[in-house]
């Protein structure tokens, strides 16, 4: 029975290798998008302020959060058809004294939440915008992981 020899260019192996590799990472995909409801969204602020970040949290139509200054809380209302419409309503702060930055953020953070008409979720980072202007928000890592 006759024996077949296959002979290999010394160059060709890596040349595989390459190609597999970037195969993989073509085919990459981004993380899913985390949940909107439950997950506590950091608001991302151009001028970070002293003390706690704000946030917000989602869940069964009622949202709460921290808005820089003082705790604040809202019902909600979310499009059920999935096209990311929401209308946040009657958002009620505390009434703590705070410095000046603090004081201002969480008066354009209320403001933007209580005009909100939309958002939009890529990964980590919610988009929520409406006729106020847009916040961005990041998710915090889960309690008890890095």
């Amino acid at each position: 029975m006759p024996r077949f020899r296959l002979a290999v260019a010394p160059f060709a192996v890596p040349l595989a290798v390459a190609a597999l590799l970037a195969g993989c990472a073509a085919t990459r995909k981004e993380p899913p998008p985390k949940p909107f409801a439950g997950t506590r969204w950091e608001v991302v602020l151009e001028l970070p302020i002293a003390g706690e970040t704000p946030w917000v949290r989602f869940g069964d139509g009622r949202m709460e959060g921290f808005g820089g200054c003082n705790r604040i809380a809202a019902l909600y209302v979310q499009d059920s058809v999935g096209a990311s419409a929401i209308g946040i309503r009657r958002i009620q702060a505390g009434q703590h004294a705070c410095d000046r930055s603090a004081r201002d953020a969480e008066e354009h953070i209320v403001g933007v939440l209580q005009a909100a008409s939309s958002y939009s979720i890529t990964a980590n980072t919610m988009t929520m915008s409406g006729s106020a202007g847009t916040l961005r928000f990041v998710a915090a890592p889960a309690e008890g992981k890095p």
